[in-house]
């Protein structure tokens, strides 16, 4: 068999995992017996007292409320605040709690399938940070993936490619999308702007203030009231729009039908409602299957929550014509838009990098001042310009003085300018 195209959808109270399977088209969830035919994976970690075995999920709850073990849970959590845990008198970073956590959750596709070999994974989470998806990073590392076959998405990215992937008559309107967990209530929209060459597909989440503990559904009173928030929110975000489908994901929505009667009323009305667990594992597998092609199945440029809403550029000579160097494109995603490029100065001054928002034709000028640098005869300065992004909206642009050969040695001078695109 071929390696393993791989999703994960990593949350503070459970997780999930896809595999893609190129031959037919489609992500399958990984199921686990914290219920016969459930892909929700409990995020826990537990440590067998004296041994070197991990455990997670439901196994983990158990062996360590029999004494068996110590367990740790919001690991994701604790990856944020690079926090670390005591067990057995041994003290664990978050990044090797998470090592350990996803190992453990590699481990179910591969003896599922009998493959050890991983060719990209995706892991998707509700919020995005560079902190969060460096030490990501590195704790994968720990399992033996590198860089090269690891992506980071949004919850709403993974949600608009998922639905892209769906056949066509499921969205040819706008789609929008529910998720109801002990997270919170989040509110999805994705829509395809035609009439563009290459097409837009836009997504975006919300939060809800409306969300509520999951306890709620442990009374029928509780049931009654959770059904009215929601079918107030149905009221609130869904009239006058002219929605296609409606998905519903999350552990809060298991039985939906059992107690939101008149929230599925006002859903169903002339749209197909879909409800599922797997929704955003599926949507990073099937990104993962994308980024592997030469050529991608979505010819669109996605602009969402993860990805850069505007392009970059500078202008500059190159072999005697002027030309636009564009630095970063629309639809990137930010966590690897990094870019480097050199230049000689040649009687200027200031550099003025363009911002330009995909498919409009304003453009925004932001100007760093090059006074900083060295006096120097003209042509005879080199710098390097680094874009680095924290966010799909927060830049950081960086220029390196990089001399000139011996006679002007390079001074180490860095010119800092931090700003915002749209």
């Amino acid at each position: 068999m071929e390696p393993l195209i791989l999703g994960i959808d990593l949350c503070d109270t459970y997780s999930q995992i896809s595999v893609f399977s190129p031959e037919s088209g489609t992500a399958e969830p990984i199921l686990l017996g914290e219920g016969e035919n459930s892909s929700l994976i409990s995020t826990v970690l537990c440590k067998m007292k004296g041994s070197d075995t991990w455990l997670i999920g439901y196994e983990a709850y158990r062996r360590a409320l029999m004494g068996e073990g110590t367990m740790v849970d919001k690991l994701v959590k604790l990856l944020y605040k690079n926090g670390n845990a005591t067990i057995e008198g041994v003290q664990y970073s978050a990044e090797e709690l998470m090592g350990h956590y996803i190992e453990q959750l590699l481990k179910l596709p591969r003896e599922k399938y009998g493959v050890e070999e991983v060719r990209c994974l995706a892991i998707t989470l509700r919020q995005l940070s560079p902190d969060l998806l460096d030490r990501l990073t590195r704790a994968c590392d720990r399992c033996g993936l590198s860089r090269s076959k690891l992506r980071f998405l949004s919850h709403t990215e993974s949600f608009a490619f998922f639905v892209a992937s769906r056949p066509k008559e499921i969205w040819p309107n706008m789609v929008v999308g529910f998720d109801l967990g002990e997270e919170g209530l989040d509110y999805y929209e994705m829509r395809i702007v035609r009439g563009r060459r290459p097409q837009v597909l836009e997504a975006r989440r919300e939060s809800l203030e409306e969300a509520f503990d999951l306890d709620i559904f442990d009374t029928a009173v509780g049931a009654r009231m959770a059904d009215t928030i929601l079918s107030s929110c149905a009221d609130r975000l869904l009239t006058k729009k002219l929605i296609s489908s409606v998905f519903l994901t999350g552990e809060g929505f298991n039985h939906v039908a059992n107690w939101a009667p008149e929230f599925l009323r006002r859903l169903c009305n002339k749209r197909k409602v879909f409800e599922g667990q797997h929704l955003f594992a599926d949507g990073a597998a099937i990104l993962a299957y994308d980024s592997t092609r030469a050529e991608t199945i979505f010819p669109y440029v996605c602009i969402c929550e993860g990805r850069l809403s505007s392009s970059i550029s500078l202008y500059a000579v190159r072999e005697g014509k002027n030309e636009q160097l564009v630095l970063a494109a629309a639809g990137s995603n930010w966590y690897e838009a990094r870019s480097t490029a050199e230049f000689i100065l040649d009687d200027v001054a200031n550099l003025e990098l363009m911002i330009t928002p995909f498919a409009t034709q304003r453009v925004e000028t932001i100007g760093i001042s090059l006074s900083e640098l060295p006096a120097r005869p003209n042509k005879a300065t080199r710098i390097q310009l680094i874009l680095s992004f924290s966010s799909e909206n927060h830049v950081t642009a960086r220029v390196v003085d990089k001399g000139f050969g011996e006679l002007y040695p390079a001074s180490g001078k860095v010119i800092r300018k931090d700003f915002l695109i749209s």
